[in-house]
């Protein structure tokens, strides 16, 4: 297994007893970065995925300073997930 891959599954094992405790913005934000860490193990030559983790890059920090415009944010980031996956699935459809 690539130890990335682990380092990823073990964020996300300890992160779960944090995100009860913490706000929703930050225990969302918690599932985006892990999101962005599998990312990072297979992007390859996805444009979508290159695309959509210099979009975390731009936004992550703003958890921290202005939770209504992460929020927002990650509307939009979710959006553009379903898009692309709809997108995918009617491309191997045929």
């Amino acid at each position: 297994m690539d130890e990335r891959l682990f380092e990823v599954i073990t964020h996300l094992v300890a992160s779960a007893p944090t995100s009860l405790e913490e706000t929703p913005s930050l225990a969302a934000f918690r599932m985006v970065d892990a999101a962005h860490r599998l990312m990072a193990i297979v992007e390859g030559d996805d444009a979508f995925l290159a695309e959509a983790r210099a979009d975390y890059l731009d936004h992550f920090n703003l958890v921290m300073t202005d939770q209504v415009a992460f929020d927002a944010w990650l509307g939009e980031y979710v959006r553009t997930f379903t898009g692309e996956a709809l997108r995918r699935t009617r491309s191997n459809l045929g």
